[in-house]
This record gives structure tokens, C-alpha cells and sequence, in this order.
């Protein structure tokens, strides 16, 4: 055995591939392109790859900048965070490009500039044609194909280039030594085809003579040959071009199928600019510029250059078929030697385990059989224990299901009883005994809404279903607020009540409703268990502490009271659910208040801990993080959530002055908006009823179907909707109401017992326009609808004067009114001038019957369907005669109107000023 693992070893080290000191260094290149789109550029990066099949250790990274000099910046310093060895860039313009270069230059990584230089030496080596032989070239092979007699046109390349700037200035050193040659045209195509096509139609239109035209590549030169072509003079005219590249639409190609006379080869130099890089990289001398030599191709020389460059690309694609079977076959070679070093190494191990297998086979049958007899028993005992617990989830679930069910039904009555009370104590002749009572009642009466809102808070965080809501808020403020709502009752009992801290501000990132409640239920627990005249505190500093083993900068809460304390038995469990210590019968409470207060600051990401001595009181200590890192995104909710959440309903309780005058004077009743209350609740429908009585008339129906029929019959002005109903619910009724264009314009108020943040979202996505939820307080539904109606009337009486143009229309207007003011207005317009176009046509392409026609343009822009239709014609009327254009009379007949003397009446009803005034003004 020993010898065999010896022999694997041996055979898998064989395999194994050699790495020596001498072996070869892989050196990564940068070139960044300024544009990679045109052949020209194109051959070039063809150049570099054949020519690195001969440097197996260069590894290319090509970046294009497609003709952006910033783009090309970024990507230089992306190469720099690459590690690059070396650079080759080829400037998109020179100026902008220029920091860069010098930048990489001067960190001591070497930089070939290629075929257009920086605006300065900090390069190791530029690689190009020289443009302005070029330039000469192309204009001594002018002046002689013209004999020094003849007018030229030049299209340049893109004018801020070097290359541009040097070819012309070359040309025209040559051109200004021959009087009688004149360039005519000067204007760039921008180095595209399609510039040249342009340049050379504008050239033809302008001139009528032109004898040669030099382009500053082949593809401006390709592109002015077809345009003389296609306005018939291109037999006259001589085209030059530059570059000579091979390939089919190369500029040799053009030579040899005669449309250009001739063309200047101008070299990539992109196999040079590799072989310059092997030469820098191994400290070869090197000169610091390699000009590559052009030469003049025309149709005595273009054949043989062609063949030349067919060969030269045959040998190319050949190197390049040949490079990807080579490194195919070298890929195959490291798979499979990989593959077989793996399945050696395999092998070793399957033969090692296979010994200890067959060692632990036979301890592990016998321990089976041991084992199989304990599983069979567990097995049974766990089925058992499963259907037991099973059954007590089910159980605990209904009992909780009951609870909440019961808890929503409890929220009706509430409504009917504390709504009345808080009417009743808001009353000034109450006798001081009877005030007593009545705040009793409250007062209880809210204690039963808070144990039921507990109640629905528990099984939320069972559910899973509790969300916070996080905003930003200043933690002593909010705190001092809370202590004045004990203030009164410490008065009382003469309890001394302090709040302390050393910060004067301190923002902190919470749910200002779930602080609230953590904070009334330890307040609650310390005033319920400390006697008369003793002392409660809250006390808050800003401190580090540590959550889940990370220490974390956190503020601080004290709750501390010199009441009967804790034994530690009761303090390990204080925080569990019905949890109660019995002392006094008379102060037992639900058992969930502490249990809620926990999770609660547990949503927060915080912690919670309590400290107490029997006899001598109790502390509570909530410990929360600053900054807002340990929430969601999803959690965090903007300022104006946060001003709503802080929002005091008691604020918008206050009757105004004005609220107080209008008691005072009562509308006649057929002058009252109409408010249509649907509630299956009698006694909720008398409520609402008596609160709303005084100012408006009241329509009552006990389910949405009945709402829906009758609103047909009359439409109210608003509507105040119970959720939960037979028949149709107040959500389907909703939905139906803002999805009718007879109806999507009437408010809708939804009142529930279901008062979760998500229930309220549930009714404003059926479109209500405000939710109310149970139990609510008379004046603030009153305030409600008024602020309905008076929103509605406010959006009608600015329609009145804008409803020609929908632009205006805000938010505040449905938009399948916004539609339906749209489609009017494009009816009247289409039917201006037919005078027999009324309201009953209108209302008939609008598929409306004449009834609910008036309703709706009633409703939006407070006017009769007639006023509408004769108003927008005089509106159209006044835009035509501000042009001034067209007598009165033609004005009239243009927008409907079969009398211009009619039409004047209602023209200066509508302006105060006759058409003649209007149009002299």
C-alpha cells in the first residue's frame, strides 16, 4: 500500500508544470483609441494584434473613446488603476489631452503617442506620418497635375486635430509658390464621408469652375468624387485623398477604379508602435521619434500596391488562423493536463478513504441497529409532539383571530361613545360634577381604545406585518411634550415629576407613533405602581453602547420611579407576554403593555433593560443608535410623512372664527351641499348625521349598491363611506365612483376600524380622497368635509377662468376629468364654425345623455353646459382677434356665430369691452 501511494505521488508531482527564475515577465499595455469607427484606425489595431503573435507576453488592452477627449481621459486613468507597464494613446485633440499624457509620463510609466501628438515632450517615443510632408506631397502633386494653372478645393479633417492643421499647412506651402493656382474653397468635413459629400455640394453650388480637389482622407475624397458625380462634373474635376489604405474601400481601391487621381499613403504604424514597446520595456535604445515615411499612390503604381498589400492581408489572416489553433491546442493541453492532475489526486484519496471505509463499515452496522431502534422511538414521540403543538397554534390563532376580529367590532361603539363625550365636555355650562363624570367616562373609554389598539398591535407583530416609519426629529422636544401630558396627573398626586438631560437638542432617526406608546406604557406602569408624593424621572444621555457585539455611538432613556419595585423572579420575565405580578388586583392590567414596548424598541433595532430592587423602586433603560444606517431605505420616510406623523388632531379640532360664525348663520336648506352617508350602522348614521345637520342636507343608505343607485337619482356634493359593509363594501363603491366619468369628481371620505398605515393606503389607491378611522371625533369629520367642499369650489372657481388650457389643470383634478375637459374642448374646436353644433351634439359624441352632461361641466368649471360652449367659442373668438387678421364679422362666423351682432353682446358680457375695443387694444 505504502509503495503505491509512493508511485502516485511521484507520477502526480510529474505532472505538475516547472516554474523557474527565468521565467518570462507578462507585461500589460494600454493603447487607448481615440475612435475606433474608420477603416484607417480599424487596420491599425489589426496591426498590433498580428504583430503581438510574435511578444506572447503583451497583453493588449484596447479602450475607445469614440471621438470624446473627457472619455478618453477617464480612460487613461483607468489604465493607471489597471497598473499598466506602458501607454499607447492616440490623442483624440491635443490640448485637452496633454495633463494626462504628462501625468502618466511623469509617474514613470513609458507612453508611445501615436499618430497625433501632445502639445508637449513629456512622451517617450511619438510614432506618425509627418502630416506636413504630407501636406507638401499632396500639393507639389497638385501643382503639377494642374501644370501651376487651375482652382482648388480643400476639405480639411476636423480642425482642432494636428493632422488637419499640418496637412494644410503643407499644402498651402506649396500651393503660395504658384500664382496662378488658387484655393477657392476651405471648409471641413470632420474626417466622414458624408462631410465631404456635404463640403462638395456646397463647393459646386458656389463655384463653377473647379479643377482639383484635395481631401484630407480618402473617405471626404470617396465622398466629394460621388457628389460631382451625381451633379455630372466629376469628369472635370481631379480628386486627391489621403491615407491608402488597402482593402476594398480603401484608397488604393478608389485609385485604381479611377475615382480618385491619386492618394498619399499615410502608415498606422501599429506594428511598429508594438515593436517600440518590446525595445522600451527591455531598455533597448530607442529614439524619441519614428516618422514614418508616406508615399504618392496613383494609377502608375496603385496595381502593383495592391497586390503587395493583398499578400501582405492573406499572411495576416493565415498568422491569425494559425495564432487561435495554436492557442486552442495549448488551452486543450492545460485542461487535460489539469483534468488528469485532479483524477490522480482523486484516485490518492478514493484509495485512503477506501481503507478507513472498510475500518468504520463494520462499527458502523452495529451502532445502525442501536440507532435505528432510538430514531423509530423519537420519530414516534415527535409526530406526537408536532400534532400537539399543531393543535395548540390553531387554537392559539383562532383565540387571536377572535380577538382582533372582536377588537375591530369594539371600534364602532367607541365612535358612538366617545365622540358624544368629547361634543359634551367641549360644552362651557357643564356643572363641575357632571364635567367629573364625563371625563371619567373618557378617560375610560379611551383606556378600552388603547388595550384594543395593543391588542391589534400584537397580532401585527405576530403576523409580521408591523412596519416602522422612520423620520428625523428632535428626541427633547418630543420628550418634553410627553411629560406635559403627565404633568396634570403628577399635579394631582402630587407625584414629583422631573425630566433631565444636558443636551438642549438631540436628533435622532425614529417612529414617532411607536416612541410614543413605548413611552406612555413605562410612564403608565411608573405612576400605577408609586404612591402618592413619590418621585418619577426620565433622564437622557448620549453615550456608546454596544448592539449585537458592535459599539455603536446611542442615546440613552432613564424611566425611573421610587415605587414598590421588583424581586428577581419577576424581572427575568417582566417582558413576556401576559405576564402580570400579582400584588394588588386592583393595578393588574392586560400583560402585554411591556411585551409591545419591547418589540416596539426592538423595531428600532434597539435594545431594552430594566433594572429593580424590591421596596425601593424601578429603572427602565432603552438604548437607541444614532444616524439611520441600521434601517431600510423602505423604513425612512420624508418630511413631509414626518410633519403629518407629528401632526396634532386636536389642531384641526379648534373651530376657526370663522367655523363659529357659521353656526351662527345657517344656509337655507335648499342652499346646503348635499352629503350622501353610507353606513349599515343606524346608530353610527344618526351620529354622523347629527354632526353634519346644521350645514348640509343629509342622504343616508345602508351599503355601496344603494349609495351607487343613488347617485344616480342626485349627486351629492361629497360622500362619508364606512368600509366594511354587506352587499358592496366602501372600497368597491369607491373604486366603481372614480373610475365613472359621471362621478370620479365627487369627494369620497372613508371612515374604518381598520387604522393601520396600510389600510389607509388601500383606500386612497381606490381613489378616496381622505380616511378617517374609527373611533373619530365629530368636529374632525365636520372640518373634513368642509375642507372638501370648499376645495372643490376653489378647483371649479379656478377652472372657470383656465379651462382652456389643460396645462393648468393641477393635481387636485381626476385625470379622467382632465380627459374628459380635453375631448370637450377638442370637439368644440373640431365643430368651431358649425353654428348648428349645440349641447345636445356635443353631449351625443361624447356618448353622454344630456343630463349627466350638464352634471359633469357643472361640476369642474361651475358653469351650465350653454355658458361652457358659448364662453370657449368667445375665448377662441379672442385669441383670432388679437392676430388682427380677419373683420369682426369674419370672426363671428369662424367660431359658430350666425349674427356678428349677437355675437358682440355676448363677446362684451364676457370682456366688458366690445370686439372692435378689443382688437384697437
Amino acid at each position: 500500500m505504502q509503495k503505491y501511494f509512493l508511485l502516485t505521488f511521484l507520477l502526480i508531482f510529474s505532472l505538475l508544470p516547472a516554474h523557474s527564475k527565468n521565467h518570462e515577465k507578462k507585461y500589460l499595455i494600454g493603447f487607448s483609441q481615440c475612435i475606433s469607427s474608420d477603416t484607417w484606425r480599424q487596420t491599425m489595431q489589426a496591426e498590433m494584434q498580428n504583430e503581438l503573435v510574435l511578444y506572447p507576453n503583451f497583453e493588449l488592452v484596447i479602450k475607445d473613446a469614440n471621438g470624446n477627449s473627457q472619455q478618453q481621459i477617464q480612460d487613461v486613468e483607468d489604465f493607471l488603476k489597471m497598473g499598466i507597464d506602458l501607454l499607447i494613446i492616440s490623442p483624440n485633440e491635443s490640448k485637452p489631452l496633454t495633463p494626462v499624457v504628462q501625468s502618466v509620463y511623469q509617474k514613470g510609466i513609458p507612453v508611445i503617442v501615436i499618430d497625433r501628438n501632445i502639445d508637449s515632450d513629456d512622451y517617450t517615443v511619438y510614432i506618425g506620418a509627418n502630416n506636413y510632408e504630407i501636406g507638401l506631397a499632396a500639393g507639389q502633386y497638385a501643382a503639377n497635375l494642374l501644370k501651376g494653372n487651375g482652382k482648388i478645393v480643400e476639405i480639411w479633417g476636423l480642425k482642432g486635430s494636428t493632422p488637419a492643421l499640418s496637412r494644410h499647412k503643407g499644402f498651402m506651402d506649396v500651393i503660395s509658390k504658384y500664382p496662378d493656382l488658387q484655393v477657392i474653397f476651405s471648409e471641413t468635413g470632420e474626417w466622414e464621408e458624408e462631410g465631404g459629400r456635404k463640403k462638395m455640394s456646397e463647393a459646386l453650388d458656389l463655384l463653377e469652375n473647379i479643377d482639383l480637389v484635395f481631401a484630407h482622407n480618402d473617405y471626404m475624397a470617396l465622398g466629394a468624387w460621388q457628389m460631382a458625380r451625381e451633379k455630372n462634373r466629376a469628369k472635370d474635376i481631379s480628386f486627391l485623398g489621403v491615407d491608402g489604405l488597402p482593402g476594398i474601400d480603401g484608397g488604393v481601391q478608389q485609385v485604381i477604379d479611377h475615382k480618385l487621381n491619386a492618394t498619399f499613403l499615410y502608415p498606422t504604424g501599429g506594428d511598429k508602435a508594438i515593436d517600440m514597446a518590446w525595445q522600451i520595456l527591455n531598455d533597448e535604445p530607442i529614439e524619441k521619434e519614428m516618422i514614418l515615411q508616406t508615399v504618392v499612390i496613383d494609377s502608375s503604381n496603385a496595381n502593383v500596391i495592391k497586390l503587395q498589400t493583398d499578400q501582405i492581408l492573406t499572411l495576416q489572416d493565415k498568422i491569425q488562423t494559425f495564432k487561435t489553433i495554436i492557442n486552442e491546442q495549448l488551452i486543450k493541453y492545460e485542461g487535460q493536463r489539469t483534468i488528469l492532475i485532479i483524477s490522480l489526486g482523486f484516485l490518492f484519496i478514493v484509495v485512503a478513504l477506501s481503507f478507513l471505509l472498510f475500518t468504520a463499515y463494520r462499527s458502523k452496522n452495529i451502532i445502525n441497529i442501536k440507532l435505528e431502534k432510538h430514531r423509530t422511538e423519537i420519530q414516534k414521540r415527535n409526530h406526537e409532539l408536532l400534532e400537539v403543538s399543531k393543535k395548540l397554534e390553531e387554537a392559539t390563532q383562532a383565540k387571536l383571530r377572535f380577538f382582533t376580529n372582536l377588537s375591530h367590532e369594539f371600534r364602532t361603539p367607541l365612535t358612538l361613545i366617545l365622540g358624544p363625550l368629547e361634543s359634551t365636555l367641549a360644552k362651557k355650562n357643564l356643572n363641575k360634577e357632571d364635567r367629573h363624570t364625563f371625563e371619567r367616562m373618557n378617560r375610560n373609554a379611551n383606556r378600552l381604545l388603547r388595550m384594543i389598539n395593543q391588542l391589534m398591535d400584537m397580532r401585527k407583530i405576530d403576523n409580521e406585518k408591523m412596519d416602522v416609519r422612520i423620520g428625523h426629529y428632535d428626541l427633547i422636544k418630543f420628550v418634553a411634550e410627553i411629560k406635559e401630558s403627565f404633568d396634570e396627573l403628577a399635579s394631582k398626586r402630587n407625584i414629583n415629576f422631573s425630566f433631565r438631560s444636558n443636551l438642549s437638542k438631540v436628533e435622532l432617526y425614529f417612529d414617532f407613533d411607536k416612541l410614543d406608546k413605548i413611552f406612555f406604557n413605562l410612564l403608565s406602569n411608573a405612576f400605577k405602581f408609586t404612591s402618592d408624593a413619590g418621585n418619577i424621572s426620565i433622564s437622557i444621555d448620549e453615550i456608546s453602547h454596544q448592539f449585537d457585539h458592535q459599539t455603536s455611538e446611542a442615546v440613552e432613556i432613564e424611566i425611573r420611579d421610587n415605587g414598590r419595585g421588583m424581586s428577581p423572579e419577576h424581572i427575568e420575565r417582566i417582558f413576556d407576554r401576559f405576564y402580570q405580578i400579582e400584588q394588588e388586583s386592583n393595578k393588574l392590567g392586560t400583560g402585554i403593555g411591556l411585551s409591545l414596548t419591547k418589540s416596539f424598541v426592538e423595531l428600532h433595532k434597539g435594545t431594552i433593560d430594566v433594572k429593580s430592587q424590591k421596596g425601593k423602586g424601578t429603572s427602565f433603560f432603552i438604548y437607541l443608535r444614532k444616524g439611520h444606517e441600521h434601517f431600510d431605505s423602505s423604513e425612512l420616510i420624508t418630511e413631509t410623512d414626518q410633519r403629518h406623523s407629528n401632526n396634532n388632531l386636536l389642531d384641526e379640532l379648534v373651530p376657526t372664527k370663522d367655523e363659529k360664525q357659521e353656526k351662527e348663520t345657517q344656509l337655507p336648506f335648499e342652499d346646503k351641499p348635499s352629503v350622501l352617508v353610507v353606513e349599515d350602522n343606524a346608530d353610527v348614521r344618526s351620529y354622523i348625521r347629527e354632526s353634519l345637520h346644521l350645514h348640509y342636507r343629509i342622504t343616508e343608505v345602508e351599503n355601496g349598491l344603494d349609495a351607487l343607485n343613488s347617485i344616480k337619482e342626485e349627486e351629492p356634493d361629497l360622500i362619508v363611506s364606512d368600509i366594511m359593509m354587506p352587499v358592496m363594501d366602501g372600497l368597491e363603491m369607491t373604486r366603481k365612483i372614480k373610475t365613472d366619468i359621471n362621478t370620479c369628481h365627487i369627494p369620497v371620505i372613508l371612515l374604518t376600524a381598520k387604522s393601520s398605515e396600510q389600510n389607509r393606503i388601500e383606500g386612497i389607491e381606490e381613489g378616496a380622497d381622505s380616511y378617517i378611522p374609527k373611533p373619530f371625533n365629530s368636529k374632525h369629520l365636520e372640518v373634513r368635509v368642509k375642507k372638501l367642499i370648499e376645495g372643490r369650489r376653489n378647483i371649479r372657481a379656478f377652472y372657470k377662468n383656465n379651462y382652456t388650457q389643460i396645462e393648468k389643470l393641477d393635481e387636485q383634478i381626476s385625470p379622467l376629468d382632465k380627459k374628459f375637459i380635453r375631448k370637450v374642448n377638442d370637439l368644440i374646436d373640431l365643430n368651431l364654425a358649425d353654428s348648428n353644433f349645440k349641447v345636445e351634439a356635443l353631449s351625443e359624441e361624447l356618448n353622454m345623455s344630456r343630463v349627466h352632461f350638464y352634471r359633469k361641466i357643472k361640476s369642474i368649471t361651475d358653469m351650465t353646459a350653454t355658458e361652457y360652449l358659448r364662453n370657449y367659442k368667445l375665448k377662441r373668438a379672442a385669441a383670432i382677434l388679437m392676430k388682427n387678421e380677419f373683420s369682426i364679422s369674419e370672426v363671428a362666423y369662424q367660431t359658430g356665430f350666425t349674427s356678428s351682432s349677437y355675437f358682440s353682446k355676448c363677446f362684451k358680457e364676457l370682456y366688458t369691452i366690445t370686439p372692435q375695443q378689443y382688437m384697437n387694444s
